[in-house]
């Protein structure tokens, strides 16, 4: 009897198990056929590639840039075979920082269930364009890592990340800053839109970034800033000065998917020549989780937001010449949202929006140089000291891009990087889409004389310092242990970023595992004098400042 009640529950799980797996299966789209023969890039020079009319080369300043056109499956293929390299170091640093992040192997098998069975309609959501681009990008993907899947459901399912993450907020993956200001607010009247994107996954996954240019067979010509095997965006504009750019807001679990944000973003920029083009084809998805869609035109001269849910949408028109976006709800229907209102008690969002009221308050006028001052920002409201990686900060040096741009002139700056303080590199899309550009005769697409100089903190020391920071946490927090060394790294780590709450937290947390108990409880009181982002880190150092009381006591 035994034996068939085991039975039983092994063909149940089988059947459990297959039934899983028809649900996530994704079968790749039709394609037209392509023989890849046709498909063999040119070397022109290191890092310099060109196939047909596309091409990918990096710059001096590190970025890298690529020009993609044609028909949807020609554009993946291409997309694919001129960024391989990019596409496997990005799936290699994202997926390493997931395992570090998640540590419990169990935990993480779940995890991976739960983003499959989430995303099983996936492909239903991004449409058939979409799809045979991704589909074509796919093809230059490794096979290193189908012990995660078949390189295009890994493709499929990283166009969700940006979503993902929101459901995984307690892992800091998202936090962005955006602003618009024109009119009165600028020194010649004309709209311009700053952003840094706050995406975090590991510094590595934000050096090969990519600015794209593409000139689609349907819809209108547009640059992106992207990485490998992204064919979606969060940062954009397209010929016509519509620029986009996204801030997560407080989203619930979702159980299943719907249009992932950068393909929405996508689509708005190919498709969209107008606010209220913008507008309609963002009320025609269907998303699932909540974002803040910054839309400027430069035409229009003029900014608004496009508050969305997986149930409803706002549109968000400031009253003045003015418009600043950071991570929760502004419009009439959602401001007073139970979510909305936990995501401003509990985030950072409404510390970092205060900040940026402050600092408009302060440049009367906007140029290019005062929106790059902004978003490298490094103070909290009334210019209070937070130390170097600070969230309450607009400049959290995290960004894995940051870009400004001036949509009347289809002009874009950003930032060649570490983060947003290297050198802000400008592009004119008007140059790069003359249809008399040739890229072999002019390799330097950047617009010279209009760089914005890096931030003084290269130059200084301070970034140096804070790399050195960082490194001392990670050392302290695999040690585990407390002796003459350690105490070292220590009292070094709290000299380098003496106004954050992380390095107190660090040390405490160091003194409470070697057991000095008086020594943490000092270091966590102070670290608690110090500004905290959110009310969860906050919890946490009380908790373990109680904890650390109790033992002291006994």
């Amino acid at each position: 009897m035994l034996v068939y009640i085991i039975l039983g529950i092994v063909l149940l799980l089988l059947l459990l198990a297959g039934l899983f797996a028809l649900a996530v299966l994704k079968i790749p789209p039709k394609v037209p056929a392509a023989d890849q023969k046709e498909y063999e890039p040119l070397k022109i020079a290191d890092d310099f590639y060109v196939l047909k009319n596309n091409w990918i080369k990096k710059n001096k300043q590190g970025l890298w840039e690529m020009y993609i056109e044609g028909d949807a499956y020609e554009r993946g293929l291409v997309n694919g075979i001129l960024a391989r390299d990019q596409i496997y170091n990005q799936e290699k640093f994202f997926v390493a920082e997931i395992k570090k992040r998640v540590t419990n192997r169990v935990y993480l098998f779940f995890l991976k269930l739960l983003v499959a069975w989430m995303n099983r309609k996936l492909n239903y959501y991004v449409g058939k364009e979409y799809n045979q681009e991704i589909y074509g990008v796919s093809r230059s993907a490794s096979l290193e890592y189908s012990f995660i899947g078949p390189r295009y459901v890994r493709i499929l399912n990283y166009h969700a990340a940006h979503d993902i993450g929101h459901t995984l907020q307690y892992m800091n993956f998202v936090g962005c800053t955006s602003f618009a200001a024109w009119g009165s607010k600028t020194g010649d009247g004309m709209l311009l839109h700053g952003r840094n994107f706050d995406f975090h996954a590991g510094d590595e996954f934000s050096e090969e970034k990519i600015i794209t240019f593409y000139k689609p067979a349907a819809g209108s010509k547009f640059v992106m800033i992207t990485w490998g095997g992204m064919i979606g965006t969060v940062s954009g504009m397209n010929i016509h000065g519509i620029t986009i750019t996204v801030n997560a807001a407080k989203s619930k679990l979702p159980m299943r998917s719907s249009t992932p944000i950068t393909i929405l973003v996508r689509e708005m920029l190919q498709y969209a020549e107008t606010l209220e083009q913008a507008i309609a084809i963002a009320d025609k998805r269907k998303i699932f989780v909540s974002e803040s869609f910054h839309v400027s035109s430069g035409k229009e001269n003029r900014s608004v937001l496009i508050e969305k849910t997986p149930y409803d949408s706002a549109i968000f028109v400031p009253e003045n010449n003015q418009l600043i976006c950071t991570n929760h709800f502004q419009s009439e229907k959602f401001k007073n949202d139970e979510s909305n209102r936990q995501q401003i008690i509990e985030s950072s969002s409404m510390k970092r929006f205060e900040r940026m009221q402050e600092l408009f308050d302060k440049y009367e006028k906007f140029t290019v140089q005062t929106a790059a001052d902004i978003l490298r920002d490094r103070l909290g409201t009334g210019d209070t000291l937070l130390g170097s990686g600070n969230e309450i900060a607009v400049n959290q040096l995290i960004a894995h891009h940051s870009v400004i741009f001036k949509p009347a002139e289809l002009k874009m700056w950003i930032s060649a990087g570490p983060y947003c303080i290297g050198a802000y590199v400008c592009y004119d899309l008007n140059a790069v889409f003359h249809p008399d550009f040739d890229i072999k005769g002019h390799p330097d697409i950047t617009v010279a004389g209009e760089q914005i100089a890096e931030d003084p903190l290269l130059q200084n020391g301070g970034y140096e310092n804070y790399r050195r920071f960082k490194s001392i946490r990670q050392l302290l927090h695999d040690a585990k242990k407390y002796d003459v060394e350690t105490q070292k790294l220590v009292d070094e780590m709290i000299t380098l970023n003496p106004d954050s709450y992380l390095s107190y937290w660090e040390a405490g947390d160091h003194y409470k595992d070697g057991r000095l108990y008086e020594k943490a409880v000092n270091e966590y009181k102070t670290a608690l004098s110090k500004p905290i982002p959110n009310l969860k880190e906050k919890l946490q150092i009380e908790k373990s400042l109680k904890e650390s009381e109790h033992k002291m006591m006994n």
